[in-house]
């Protein structure tokens, strides 16, 4: 399994892709000379230091919802793999693990808390350019981080489907179309830089692409989706502010 990372990423190895959250923790006053230097993942420390009750109904069941849906020692890829909480939830059941974030903060965490995985491999890299070959998964997981990838979440799924073994299951969580007053109360809770909202897509004053907007879904969008990218639609739960759904190859 090294062995083939190490030759995968010497080859496919890319800039950087989207991690969980649209924003990060800024003062209004301070606003036009830190937005560069801030980092969404300030946003999620201190959200998941204090989180409010219809995020934490949607941590639960995406928990719940992952450790159903994992088998027995399969090799598994967390997009926006954030602290590791989710690769943490799933060690008793497989520790062929593999994460990925932009954020170089993230990659330190998940890597501090997962350091007792000898087998674990957590990279920083790209969503649109993952460092690895062909039908290599049994199940990518990508959640509170796909609201996040706007005009690439195409390229972001082709490249899932890619690595994605034929039998493989991607698994989504993504906000709801009931969400955006629970996201508008924490994203000015932490002061996030917000440049301008249209309908209920959240764009934050960053420079870097796929940081910079936060979506929600409704059913029928993550329906039309699934078509556009060729992947079949296995099953969809609503939870709270989110959706939670499985993705399939279509044979």
């Amino acid at each position: 399994m090294q062995k083939l990372l190490r030759t995968s990423m010497s080859k496919r190895f890319g800039a950087q892709p989207q991690s969980r959250g649209a924003c990060a923790m800024l003062s209004p006053k301070g606003k036009n000379k830190m937005t560069k230097q801030l980092k969404n993942i300030d946003f999620w420390e201190g959200l998941l230091k204090d989180i409010p009750h219809s995020y934490k109904q949607l941590f639960i069941a995406e928990k719940d919802y992952i450790r159903k849906t994992i088998t027995k020692n399969s090799i598994v890829l967390d997009i926006g793999c954030g602290n590791g909480r989710t690769l943490n939830s799933i060690l008793d059941i497989t520790q062929n693990l593999f994460g990925i974030d932009n954020e170089e903060k993230a990659v330190e965490n998940t890597r501090k808390n997962l350091k007792l995985i000898p087998n674990a491999q957590i990279l920083l890299g790209d969503v649109r350019k993952l460092p690895f070959e062909n039908k290599f998964f049994d199940f990518i997981i990508c959640v509170d981080s796909f609201v996040n990838f706007g005009e690439y979440k195409f390229k972001a799924l082709e490249e899932m489907k890619r690595v994605l073994k034929d039998d493989g299951i991607i698994i989504l969580s993504v906000f709801s179309e009931d969400a955006f007053e629970e996201r508008m109360k924490q994203y000015k809770k932490y002061n996030s830089p917000i440049k301008e909202i249209k309908g209920t897509t959240v764009y934050f004053d960053f420079e870097t692409e796929g940081e910079n907007l936060s979506e929600q879904f409704s059913k029928k969008d993550i329906e039309s989706i699934a078509t556009k990218a060729k992947l079949k639609l296995l099953d969809i739960k609503k939870e709270g502010i989110g959706y939670i759904c499985k993705l399939g190859k279509q044979k």
